[in-house]
């Protein structure tokens, strides 16, 4: 069926602008955990699960560490190990050095501070206890009861840990077993990328997920959670046996989005699932197909992309309609509906931007 076409505000626009570029085209990057939870949401209560009685041990009430004394300055990334401490022993027998009061050690790179930490030069170990915080080049830092690692920070574990990262997420567990210098495994982990209230830095987070492991992948930058729950201010919401996201540090990663339900009386119950595809760092795209009981699958998709100077982006959308005969009487009458859309806008200078709008649809005017 020919597609009757209206072109609406097909309009070259032409204006003064502040000091400001045009937005950024592309898609949020980084999918927050919670992101990625959303369909368990909706699985769990379509399922009827509930979570199991596992104890979590961990929680964010968040208790402050007393102000540490001065660090001082980290030498440069030469391979060499540098003890600051109280006092120093040295086990000749045994080469091991120990050290104890207010210790400072550096080593490419990281600092370590601690109230002991003991350096096994055969097995190449360190051993640290009591007070410990450790922060590493990317400005991550691990507060620890005990920490029992190779000099290379490749293989150990850790009990009781705190993890603060530069991005401002946070994660906790009763241990932690790190392998291979990329996987780290946490038992009964806590992780959320909400700050601290500043009002009380003990009430729990607006959301955090408890799980009984989390694997953190830092090669393909991925987070696994078994046996997850959700929960918003400390109340638990959904459960899911397993679940992944990107770690923090992604900012843009080809996935799925968060899915969404909605019901009408012309077209039923309808499930859009988007999926968003980072396919350079300076264009990308979405497409959502949304699956409707009585009028099939509405195709959509967007394309974004930003330039030097501005951005632009086009969308369409289509349906071959099931039952057209729901719209009797109005434009959307048809078999074949659809449309597209687009806009841009580039800066001329820092005072001035150009850029364009339009719609193109098959129906004569909109339907609410």
């Amino acid at each position: 069926m020919a597609v009757v076409a209206a072109l609406r505000t097909g309009l070259l626009s032409f204006r003064r602008h502040g000091a400001g570029r045009g937005a950024s085209a592309c898609a949020p990057g980084v999918r927050e955990a919670i992101l990625a939870i959303a369909l368990g949401l909706l699985l769990s209560a379509a399922l009827g699960l509930t979570a199991p009685r596992a104890a979590f041990a961990q929680s964010f009430t968040y208790n402050p560490r007393p102000p540490k004394p001065p660090v001082t300055q980290r030498p440069a990334n030469d391979g060499q190990m540098l003890v600051q401490a109280n006092e120093v022993d040295y086990d000749y027998n045994n080469s091991r050095v120990s050290a104890v009061g207010n210790v400072q050690l550096f080593y490419n790179g990281t600092s370590v501070e601690a109230d002991k930490v003991i350096y096994d030069q055969k097995t190449k170990r360190l051993h640290a206890e009591g007070n410990i915080r450790m922060t590493d080049v990317d400005g991550k830092i691990t507060y620890a009861d005990v920490i029992d690692l190779s000099d290379d920070y490749r293989d150990g574990f850790v009990d009781s840990l705190h993890v603060d990262t530069a991005d401002a997420t946070r994660m906790a567990a009763t241990r932690a077993d790190r392998s291979n210098g990329n996987y780290t495994v946490f038992e009964n982990g806590v992780y959320t990328a909400c700050a601290p209230c500043k009002d009380d830095p003990k009430k729990p987070p607006l959301w955090q997920v408890k799980a009984v492991r989390i694997i953190h992948d830092q090669l393909d930058k991925m987070l696994y959670f078994e046996n997850a729950q959700l929960e918003f201010f400390g109340v638990p919401m959904a459960y899911l046996p397993y679940f992944s996201a990107p770690d923090p540090t992604v900012k843009r990663k080809s996935g799925f989005l968060t899915p969404g339900i909605s019901e009408s009386s012309v077209y039923g119950y309808a499930v859009e699932v988007p999926y968003y595809w980072a396919i350079a760092p300076d264009y990308d795209a979405t497409f959502s197909p949304r699956f409707m009981t009585q009028q099939g699958v509405l195709l959509q998709g967007e394309f974004r992309q930003r330039l030097l100077d501005g951005s632009y982006q086009v969308r369409a959308y289509g349906i071959d309609q099931l039952d057209p005969g729901a719209f009797a009487g109005q434009p959307g009458d048809k078999e074949f509906r659809g449309g597209v859309e687009t806009k841009g806008e580039f800066a001329l200078n820092d005072k001035w931007v150009w850029g364009w709008e339009g719609v193109a649809l098959s129906d004569r005017k909109s339907v609410v």
